[in-house]
């Protein structure tokens, strides 16, 4: 029964992290759930982050011609500081992680909510902000935290492409699908040099969320209304994984 759980949440969780992002927090409790320890299904949940990056960028590029050309310098910030994120993550106390998702996610759901027009801009690149220092700084650290523990950097890097580079939220997304696809794989080695990545799972989920993330990229792609659509489905994400990451506290609380 659990496969069954893991394919359907897959394929969630690719379609999910293609338009916004934080799938992985519905993927790795439920990798732990198939018995693998914290640090293993982190490492399991990266095999799946490569294959849903191919198809959603190969599936963007198909239906939408994107020139990331101008975007070189954030994407390779943000990938420099993945590295070095991966290195730390495969050292992590697992319930440092826990901790740092669950309060990471209340300040990004308030994020979110703060002037929500700026999230429907037109035009894919409004300014060169994306080449700023303070920019460039935001993306190295989200870097170091997407290859610290991968779960919820969607929402962050979205965040700062949009809010902070001044990028439209289609072409954030697909800026954001890049930079993962670039530093995923070296991420996954780093893992895999520290046999923390369960194969037979990997090949599992990633099978879901290549199919995920080609249904998402080609609405993102194609949909109509796609940034007011993105945009409840970050709220929506953000706020149930909340109540998710909340769910011990608020049982306490209702008892």
């Amino acid at each position: 029964m659990i496969y069954v759980f893991l394919v359907i949440g897959s394929i969630l969780t690719g379609f999910i992290n293609t338009l916004a992002g934080s799938g992985s927090l519905i993927m790795l409790p439920l990798l732990m759930s198939a018995g693998l320890p914290a640090t293993i299904a982190n490492g399991t949940n990266r095999v799946a982050t490569v294959v849903q990056s191919i198809i959603g960028v190969g599936t963007f590029v198909r239906n939408k011609k994107i020139d990331i050309r101008d975007s070189q310098l954030p994407i390779g910030i943000c990938v420099i500081g993945a590295f070095i994120g991966a290195a730390i993550a495969t050292q992590a106390d697992p319930k440092f992680l826990k901790q740092f998702i669950r309060y990471l996610m209340i300040v990004m759901f308030f994020v979110i909510l703060i002037k929500p027009k700026r999230w429907f801009k037109e035009n894919d690149i409004a300014s060169d902000k994306h080449k700023h220092p303070i920019t460039l700084t935001l993306l190295f650290f989200a870097g170091v935290y997407a290859g610290f523990i991968q779960a919820g950097i969607g929402i962050i890097l979205l965040a700062i492409l949009v809010l902070r580079a001044d990028f439209s939220l289609p072409y954030a997304n697909f800026i954001k699908l890049v930079v993962v696809l670039v530093y995923a794989i070296p991420v996954l080695l780093i893992f895999v040099s520290q046999n923390q990545v369960d194969w037979k799972l990997g090949g599992i989920t990633a099978a879901g969320q290549g199919l995920g993330a080609y249904l998402g990229a080609r609405f993102a792609s194609r949909g109509k209304n796609v940034q007011v659509w993105i945009y409840r489905l970050l709220l929506l994400v953000v706020f149930s994984a909340i109540i998710y990451l909340f769910r011990n506290e608020w049982l306490k609380w209702f008892n």
